[in-house]
């Protein structure tokens, strides 16, 4: 039985269809997840400029300095 399905996927005509029907699957599944919910969505698409900001620029949004030491000084008053 198991050999008989062995068989049947080194037939390449059926080969590439089983892998064609898993990669539409998985691409389909990346799409939903990225864009199914309106914050993550939202989020990505605010990180779409970031390739053409300055080195000095600090506009990325939720990204400033103070937070970042606010975190740091957060663990170590724990």
């Amino acid at each position: 039985m198991l050999n008989d399905i062995f068989d049947w996927f080194m037939i390449m005509a059926n080969n590439k269809s089983v892998t064609l029907v898993i990669f539409v699957a998985t691409f389909t599944a990346i799409i939903i997840y990225v864009y199914g919910s309106k914050k993550r969505s939202a989020r990505l698409e605010t990180y779409r400029n970031i390739p053409f900001l300055d080195d000095n620029d600090l506009r990325v949004p939720g990204y400033t300095k103070d937070s970042e030491i606010n975190a740091d000084t957060a663990s170590e008053k724990k």
